[in-house]
């Protein structure tokens, strides 16, 4: 499954770069991606993994980027 989420706050692509390989660790993630510039991101995950995915995400981009959010892009 893949979703896309709008990134708020994150200051730079070192940041972004540490969020990718943490969550790349995360049970479930298979792939993510950040735009160019870095205000949206994408995940494909397993499906039944989208709540635990999700709330280590935002942990994860928190930690890294104080003041970072993301929130679910509806297209």
């Amino acid at each position: 499954m893949h979703r896309s989420y709008c990134v708020y706050s994150l200051s730079d692509r070192i940041k972004a770069r540490k969020i990718q390989r943490e969550l790349a660790k995360v049970d479930g993630v298979k792939t993510v991606k950040f735009s160019e510039d870095l205000k949206e991101m994408n995940i494909e995950m397993e499906p039944g993994k989208i709540s635990a995915v999700m709330e280590r995400a935002v942990n994860i981009c928190s930690r890294i980027s104080y003041g970072c959010e993301l929130r679910y892009k509806f297209i």
